[in-house]
């Protein structure tokens, strides 16, 4: 039964011993930063309207000390304009060429969206790090350690059976 419980406590210490120290682990720290950047412009433009006429020729004659159209030779409307429209009262010639208004507007807007996600990830520098042979000093101590404690237990376990 002692030897058992001697080797569990032996156990018990050897995992102790083992878990208990372990190395610290970098520490990664995270920050992240979204930037949206809309930039919005305004756009025209100009139509270009190509000019148009519209003609109109006649021969005159006098009567009676009053000017009269004789005839007609040419009458010639325009893209967009219409024929002209002549009249003759009074010795008086009226020549009337109309366009009707026109109207061009042309602007827009456009959005140009910019989405920059920066990310910055910082890491624990550890400045004291313990070499190899350090760390083989360390592993050695534990093991004599344990070695100590087992033989002192089983001096400790023999003592108190003989009493």
């Amino acid at each position: 039964m002692s030897k058992n419980l001697s080797r569990i406590v032996f156990l018990f210490f050897s995992v102790l011993v083992l878990v208990s120290c372990s190395s610290p682990k970098p520490v990664l720290s995270e920050d992240k930063t979204k930037t949206i950047t809309i930039k919005e412009t305004l756009h025209d433009t100009v139509f270009k309207i190509e000019k148009d006429s519209s003609s109109f020729k006649a021969l005159l004659e006098c009567q009676n000390g009053k000017v009269v159209l004789k005839n007609v030779t040419r009458a010639e409307p325009g893209r967009t304009l219409k024929s002209p429209r002549v009249r003759l009262e009074n010795n008086k010639l009226s020549v009337d060429c109309e366009l009707k208004e026109q109207e061009l507007y042309a602007f827009w807007k456009s959005q140009q969206v910019k989405e920059v996600e920066i990310k910055t990830v910082r890491t624990t520098e550890f400045t004291n790090v313990l070499t190899f042979w350090q760390k083989v000093q360390i592993w050695l101590g534990r093991i004599f350690l344990l070695v100590l404690f087992y033989y002192c237990f089983k001096i400790y376990s023999k003592f108190h059976r003989l009493i």
